[in-house]
């Protein structure tokens, strides 16, 4: 009997990040391995808890920090959601790129394996949440927003931040210093609050995970000079030349 699949690549499966082979091969193995099917179960049991529990204006913790910093900083390209609703002037759309979820940042070293993994979240619309997939892009509805959540394996920081078709660079958490602690324990944790990216044109967004704190300025720069380097395509934008592991997205809004 051939041996189990990851959970890390069942998670995959579900996201769609295999290639058409690869997806093939592991179907094929979750149909005659019960113990594999019923990890895939639990996984999809727990999306289903995630549904009923989690709600994409459950974050008021975060989003009171938010709006203080949105009170001392200057109006920014894309703004965590903010109740009661305020009229953003941002320009974002997650489209998942053809390409695996985590990529190699300088630095990265293969050797240690990894079970970091990175997750963009679509709801706060008429419509159901729904994870974004990374092998075709995701459009958003007017008024859905995006959570980002994480699960670190042996990485100790995360930060996340956005690029918009004019090469703006917003950072979304932390929004300056430096890359934030991660949150103990293996289970998946959610970035502070919600964000909507409203106006035309794609945005990439990017959740970077690494063992070193990250200044946010470096972050910011590195993304930059990727954007540069591509004349402006973002669905063409290359790993940010920052230690860590990165998950990429590309955002179409409505």
């Amino acid at each position: 009997m051939s041996a189990h699949e990851s959970e890390w690549t069942l998670r995959r499966l579900r996201a769609g990040e295999l290639t058409a082979s690869d997806a093939t091969r592991v179907r094929a193995h979750v149909a005659g391995c019960p113990t594999c099917g019923a990890t895939l179960r639990a996984l999809e049991e727990e999306q289903a808890g995630f549904e009923a529990a989690l709600s994409f204006d459950d974050f008021e913790a975060g989003v009171r920090r938010a709006e203080r910093r949105q009170r001392a900083a200057r109006p920014a390209a894309v703004r965590r959601w903010l109740p009661p609703v305020v009229a953003l002037a941002a320009s974002v759309l997650v489209v998942a790129l053809a390409r695996p979820m985590l990529s190699r940042g300088s630095g990265w070293d293969r050797s240690k394996g990894s079970d970091a993994l990175a997750e963009l979240r679509v709801g706060g619309g008429t419509g159901p949440q729904r994870e974004a997939r990374v092998d075709a892009p995701e459009a958003l509805d007017y008024g859905e927003r995006v959570m980002l959540g994480y699960r670190a394996g042996t990485h100790r920081f995360v930060a996340a931040l956005s690029v918009d078709a004019i090469g703006e660079v917003t950072p979304l958490h932390p929004e300056a210093g430096q890359s934030a602690p991660v949150e103990p324990g293996d289970a998946m944790h959610w970035l502070p609050g919600s964000w909507e990216f409203t106006g035309s044109g794609a945005e990439r967004v990017v959740v970077v995970l690494s063992d070193e704190p990250l200044a946010v300025d470096t972050l910011v720069e590195a993304a930059r000079r990727a954007f540069v380097s591509v004349n402006g395509d973002l669905e063409r934008l290359p790993t940010l030349a920052v230690p860590g592991e990165q998950t990429h997205w590309v955002l179409l809004k409505p």
